[in-house]
């Protein structure tokens, strides 16, 4: 006996093959999850955004290499702010009208006091990866997983003071009129009052400025025991250059600013007494605060891919921070089912919510949140290891 199909069974028969061929189809054409990265790949920090770059793109390989986020991939842009606060405000502005579901940075502590406000005017989620200035993230549509300088510099100077109890005068050498660094200056002031120090002067340079020979005059004048910094690596070596030719040879601490940077392997020996405030070196995270695995593979990929102007060797220092803002943005965005077809305002809304619970989070690092929304991570101090031409914990070699 024939099996004879009716014509309608036949069709309805090809219909649903063809419904489900297009559902399987449409499941793996799903819109990509747009992300924007705003950092400085031109101009006096262009090297260290090329390694924040480079870090944020390393998580959106993981994060896709893993399937992406709920059938959708992940799109992340990089945007060059080029160290300008208006930069930074044009890019997160378009980034907001194009449809991007939240952005890491801007870089510097004066672009996140410019960028912050407005997220929250706007309604932008935005993740701080390497700002350090205190009391300049606002909730609730921004947080900052770098640790601040109120936390930072307390913790610093405390250990740069057990490394170095016979320091009793300091002076200040710090560019004032650049808003990070004279809240730095200013809490240098005030952690050396608290401490018992004397401070001898404050010394002022211009961080475009080409010549520190007469602040390192000023500062061989004073006669102190030790120099409180906060200089980025141009300025870092252009004092290191003029305090070797006036023979001061005294302990130097610097803010974290220098930390990230290729400050060591442009001043080589000149570095030696130099110490930076951070938690982090190319060997090894921090302890108790870092998953070690995780850690240990980024940074062997990042000093695989790391260029030439990022250092040689590139000091890893932070960077990690960009990479688990990606990943911060991933884990929410997988546990609240965002994909790319999601309306981007109320994905951005369910994130900024997400912000507001946060308490902890482990990525490379683990982070604590603290009601300011800023993450924390203990702080010490690195020496320069200048045969290497990286940053080393105190009590390594």
């Amino acid at each position: 006996m024939f099996n004879i199909q009716r014509p309608w069974a036949v069709l309805a028969t090809v219909g649903l093959g063809l419904s489900l061929a297009a559902g399987s189809v449409s499941a793996q054409q799903k819109p990509p999850i747009k992300l924007a990265a705003i950092t400085a790949l031109t101009g006096p920090l262009g090297s260290y955004g090329k390694m924040q770059e480079m870090f944020v793109k390393l998580a959106a390989e993981d994060v896709n290499a893993k399937g992406g986020i709920n059938g959708s991939m992940l799109q992340l842009d990089v945007g060059d702010a080029q160290t300008d606060p208006g930069q930074s405000v044009l890019l997160f502005r378009k980034y907001a009208g194009e449809g991007y579901m939240g952005v890491v940075g801007p870089l510097t502590g004066t672009q996140w006091e410019t960028v912050s406000p407005l997220a929250n005017q706007i309604q932008m989620p935005a993740i701080s990866a390497n700002a350090v200035k205190p009391g300049v993230t606002i909730k609730p549509w921004t947080i900052r997983l770098q640790p601040a300088d109120d936390t930072m510099m307390p913790e610093g100077m405390r250990e740069f003071l057990k490394a170095y109890p016979k320091v009793k005068k300091v002076v200040i050498a710090a560019d004032v009129r650049e808003a990070s660094s004279k809240a730095s200056a200013d809490a240098y002031a005030e952690l050396a009052k608290k401490s018992g120090l004397e401070v001898l002067d404050v010394v002022e340079f211009s961080s475009r400025a080409t010549d520190l020979s007469a602040a390192a005059i000023q500062i061989k004048s004073r006669n102190p025991d030790a120099i409180l910094a906060a200089a980025f690596p141009p300025q870092a070596v252009l004092l290191s250059k003029d305090l070797a030719v006036q023979g001061v040879k005294v302990p130097i601490l610097n803010t974290a600013i220098l930390w990230s940077g290729p400050f060591i392997s442009i001043a080589g020996e000149l570095a030696r007494n130099w110490h930076v405030m951070g938690f982090a070196t190319n060997d090894i995270g921090p302890v108790g605060y870092s998953d070690e695995a995780v850690y240990n593979s980024l940074i062997k990929r990042a000093l695989q891919r790391a260029e030439p102007a990022m250092g040689n060797p590139p000091n890893m220092a932070n960077w990690a921070i960009g990479y688990d803002a990606v990943l911060l943005y991933a884990d929410i965005m997988r546990r609240n089912g965002i994909d790319g077809n999601t309306d981007p305002k109320r994905a951005r809304e369910i994130i900024k919510n997400e912000f507001l619970k946060l308490k902890n989070f482990s990525g490379a690092f683990k982070y604590t949140m603290r009601e300011t929304g800023d993450g924390q991570i203990p702080t010490t101090i690195l020496a320069a290891d200048v045969e290497r031409k990286v940053w080393r914990f105190m009590n390594t070699k």
